[in-house]
């Protein structure tokens, strides 16, 4: 009764016996690394990997259950003159961090391969190898690495400087190729709809101050969300009067001599040029669903929505919904966040007052002794932006380390050697971010970049690590304060690499202005937080 049976039942041990080698040859080659960590962030450790295979044999009479647990060899002692990998424990890991590039604890096994000396110490002997004709040369070099005419031409717009049209004209000036997708087109769609031929007959969406206690970057972002609601239902999107967005920000006497109250519109462009035809009857301070035509509410407008799609036609390339809303918010944040004249005027004064600006070259001999270095204008090509959001940013999310933007920033530049430098300019409301980062000379010491040394620029402007409303209160008037952090962010846009935490609505300012105010959308952006922050941001 029993034999034929006994076949199914070998054939059962059998496959245990299988799975069982196979689990613990995976566990094996995850504790060497040889799976990358981001496979198995579930496991909570990797020097210990259990398998549990059950497999149940059924027949009408036994029922055989086998469970088997396998755990990773104990690492057994080895030659300390051999390179050993060193395991990475993903749960002891903020961020990705830098360490994980070097398995071999920063050394290639390998004989032959050796960091060639660095050709300045030297530089004496090559002089006496060189022609006259090549000796002549040399100095013309140090030429070329200055900003092309045409940057600084872009540059010196983006200040206002030498520039004799509107914003309009600086964007329409700008490479396309440079530029967030069809970034001029809708400019001038948000314009037009704002600042129509005739005001006459218009409707109007006028907007209160809901959040005083805001910062900025806060504050715009809640300003395009609800111009973009007005845009659906036809309205034009206005400042109320008596209780403006951003009056928290200014000084009470901003607008005195323009016969109005505090607003935003003190430092940035007047949003529409229709206000004055706004009248109870035309106008809400609360827009209804039911004024859409299918009575919904969308991230994006729906002719901006296909008119970006259409964009893609034909490329095999289909825009996902939280792309088409970021796109569309950068676009936002360009069109509300022009500085009005008399603002860009205050803010070129601050960028070129050479006393406000300081730049250190960091010193790996003595950390407490960096040395001096100036700060040009515009910064040197393939200087870094690098925003370190610290402050009340806390009570929100998830704080990154200064030391996570420097590795993030250090592990772009070991994979682009080529083009990019250890050279960064830093903003932060973090006094304590800048100390520390003067002190950093280096966190990953192969010697594969054009220096070894970080180079920092920064602004002596007053600082405390706290939310934007402490840091407007450290000065005597707080509209001049705002130009200051807004100089901040514009000498970020001259950079050509960004490393931010797009968890930061500064981050974001940043990351939408290069894309749409100036045409630096190709240029790489880190992100030292999650990757994804982006996606899902309210």
């Amino acid at each position: 009764m029993m034999g034929p049976k006994f076949p199914h039942i070998k054939v059962v041990f059998g496959a245990v016996v299988i799975l069982s080698l196979l689990f613990f040859t995976l566990s094996s080659y995850r504790v060497s690394n040889v799976i990358p960590i981001h496979l198995s962030n579930d496991i909570p450790s990797i020097h210990t990997v259990t398998a549990t295979v059950t497999v149940t044999a059924t027949s009408t009479e036994t029922k055989t259950t086998t469970t088997i647990s396998t755990l990773s060899s104990p690492t057994k002692t080895q030659d300390p003159s051999k390179a050993t990998a060193t395991a990475i424990d993903p749960d002891q890991l903020d961020v990705e961090q830098i360490e994980a590039d070097f398995p071999m604890g920063y050394k290639n096994p390998n004989p032959w391969f050796q960091t060639p000396a660095s050709p300045h110490t030297y530089a004496k002997e090559l002089m006496e190898l060189l022609t006259d004709d090549q000796l002549a040369l040399l100095p013309g070099f140090k030429a070329a690495s200055a900003v092309s005419s045409e940057n600084l031409r872009k540059i010196e717009s983006f200040y206002g400087i030498n520039r004799t049209g509107s914003w309009q004209d600086h964007i329409n000036s700008l490479d396309d190729d440079g530029l967030s997708p069809l970034t001029k087109w809708a400019q001038d769609f948000i314009y037009n709809h704002q600042h129509p031929e005739d005001c006459t007959g218009k409707k109007f969406y006028v907007l209160k101050n809901k959040w005083p206690r805001h910062g900025l970057g806060a504050i715009i972002r809640r300003v395009f969300i609800e111009m973009s609601v007005a845009i659906q239902t036809g309205r034009i999107l206005i400042f109320d009067k008596e209780n403006s967005p951003g009056n928290t920000l200014v000084e009470e006497d901003c607008a005195e001599h323009l016969g109005e109250t505090a607003s935003l519109e003190c430092v940035i462009e007047k949003l529409s040029s229709c206000a004055a035809y706004a009248t109870k009857e035309n106008s809400v301070h609360e827009i209804s669903p039911s004024e859409t035509k299918d009575g919904t509410v969308r991230d994006t407008v729906p002719f901006v929505e296909l008119a970006y799609s259409s964009y893609f036609s034909g490329t095999g390339v289909a825009p996902g919904g939280s792309v088409l809303r970021y796109w569309w918010r950068a676009q936002l944040y360009g069109y509300i966040l022009r500085p009005n004249r008399a603002a860009l005027a205050r803010i070129t004064e601050l960028r070129l007052n050479k006393t406000l600006h300081q730049g250190v070259e960091t010193n790996r001999g003595d950390i407490s002794k960096p040395q001096p270095r100036d700060v040009p204008f515009p910064l040197p090509p393939s200087t870094i932006s690098m925003h370190i959001r610290h402050g009340d940013k806390g009570g929100e999310g998830r704080l990154i380390s200064t030391r996570d933007y420097i590795v993030s920033a250090e592990r772009f530049i070991l994979r682009n050697p080529l083009r990019y430098i250890k050279r960064a300019f830093m903003s932060t409301e973090d006094p304590g971010a800048i100390a520390e980062a003067k002190r950093t000379p280096f966190i990953n010491p192969v010697r594969s970049y054009g220096n070894i040394d970080w180079t920092w620029y920064y602004s002596n402007i007053p600082r405390v690590d706290g939310g934007p409303q402490a840091n407007l209160q450290l000065t005597h008037n707080k509209t001049d304060s705002l130009l200051t952090h807004m100089m901040q962010l514009w000498m970020a846009i001259e950079c050509d690499t960004f490393v931010g935490n797009r968890n930061s609505n500064w981050n974001k300012m940043i990351d939408a202005i290069r894309c749409t105010l100036m045409d630096k959308c190709r240029a790489p952006y880190i992100d030292a937080g999650f990757v994804a922050d982006w996606i899902n941001f309210p």
